[in-house]
């Protein structure tokens, strides 16, 4: 992989690729590319903007993301159907036909590694680890497998198994657990005020040894575990809680720092978000003016980044 390479994936305004960003990106490569639904017309037209985007880049060596996990949060729509494949609807099947969940999530994998494999994807933002409590805010919801920590983590871990099957790397989200929000990160900072008991036994231990690859934060402030910075942006919840508590191995990438629950500058909240100790920036809306900032002023990936990044994508 070239050592020219900024730590962000980025999102694409259109369908197609402009003019303006392709010399930008070919100028300033960043790390990878994050794939919604308003770049997706058909599956030709999203696979020729895939190798579009890996050609970019003179290795073809790119991070191609789908933000993509069934119900309602599929990217796909415009190919196929998976308004059914709820986690809810996973984690129901789990506790009440065990056959029947370990059939259905299979075919469920297997169908989507199919496409993502044939289109170039090569990292899928799921599975959502948050826990579901009710009263809380719906932007995790049906998106939850269960209440019950013991349940997430099966689950969560045998869709990363499954997955990996296929080649295709994970996110698990939204670290260290979005569940308790009131409010929605995309337009407000949600905090938290859960004892660090309660937390550490349930939401946190949602993430405890998890096998992903990556890890995207939450952008919630814990006020109990750090009073002062929302966990994207707290050393001591990436390296101390993130890393050595729970023992993840893997890399961790913001949330999109496009949100409104961050302040500040584009710039700003990625150099916090990098310097509390996370490995990626991830920016979501295309805005040219923001992207052409962070390419610019940010520095390239590390060695050591490099040689994970080769190593998880062999």
């Amino acid at each position: 992989m070239s050592s020219n390479i900024k730590p962000v994936i980025v999102g694409l305004k259109n369908k197609f690729l402009s003019k303006k960003e392709y010399l930008l990106f070919k100028k300033n490569l960043p790390l990878g590319y994050i794939i919604f639904s308003r770049n997706i017309e058909n599956l030709n037209q999203l696979k020729s903007l895939i190798q579009q985007l890996k050609s970019i880049n003179k290795l073809n060596q790119t991070i191609i993301m789908l933000d993509h996990e069934g119900g309602r949060v599929n990217r796909l729509n415009k190919i196929l159907n998976q308004n059914k494949y709820t986690a809810k609807y996973f984690g129901d099947l789990y506790c009440y036909n065990k056959k029947k969940f370990n059939l259905e999530i299979k075919k469920f994998i297997k169908c989507n590694s199919n496409i993502f494999n044939y289109l170039g994807v090569n990292l899928v933002a799921a599975p959502v680890l948050d826990l579901f409590y009710d009263n809380k805010s719906k932007i995790v919801g049906d998106r939850s497998y269960s209440s019950n920590v013991n349940i997430v983590r099966n689950i969560g871990q045998l869709i990363i198994k499954e997955y990996k099957k296929y080649n295709i790397k994970t996110v698990g989200k939204h670290a260290p657990g979005h569940g308790l929000a009131k409010v929605d990160s995309h337009f407000s900072l949600p905090v938290i005020n859960h004892s660090k008991t309660h937390l550490f036994k349930n939401d946190f231990k949602s993430f405890y040894q998890i096998n992903s690859d990556f890890l995207m934060t939450a952008h919630i402030l814990y006020k109990n575990i750090d009073p002062k910075n929302l966990a994207t942006f707290s050393n001591l919840i990436i390296n101390k809680i993130l890393k050595k508590k729970l023992s993840f191995k893997g890399l961790i990438m913001t949330d999109d720092i496009c949100m409104k629950a961050l302040k500040g500058s584009i710039m700003h909240r990625a150099k916090r978000s990098l310097e509390a100790g996370c490995d990626l920036v991830l920016h979501c809306n295309g805005n040219y003016d923001e992207m052409n900032y962070l390419l610019h002023g940010l520095p390239t990936i590390s060695p050591k980044l490099i040689k994970k990044i080769n190593k998880i994508f062999n």
